[in-house]
């Protein structure tokens, strides 16, 4: 079960007309609703670690990707990476239908600025 302000890993999940693989998302909202008759319990920002120092600066031209620094996760056998949030683009699952891994968690205060900026 996983909480507001975790990291999960997902192993598989729709994109558009594409199925992905195994990715990290942090959990913004556990609470049931839905869009349009689309029930959901499950909304998340995607979470992604830069490549090399052009792709950080390349990815952190765009507004809404906010960057996560190592100490503001604490992530279960984490590789140390500095990363960012695609705060603009939010993610919607039913967690029944999901495979999903807590991996680990923001800190309180990084959350309530990812909540802000979002």
């Amino acid at each position: 079960m996983c909480k507001v302000g975790d990291i999960i890993l997902i192993n598989k999940y729709n994109h558009g007309k594409e199925t992905l693989d195994r990715h990290s998302f942090v959990v913004l909202s556990t609470d049931k609703d839905e869009i349009q008759g689309l029930e959901y319990d499950l909304v998340c920002n995607v979470m992604s670690s830069f490549h090399s120092e052009e792709h950080k600066r390349k990815k952190l031209k765009y507004p809404g990707n906010f960057i996560v620094k190592n100490d503001e996760t604490t992530i279960n056998k984490g590789n140390s990476k500095e990363g960012y949030i695609k705060a603009e683009q939010l993610y919607y699952f039913k967690r029944k239908d999901i495979d999903y891994t807590v991996i680990g968690s923001l800190s309180v205060e990084f959350f309530v600025e990812l909540i802000q900026f979002i």
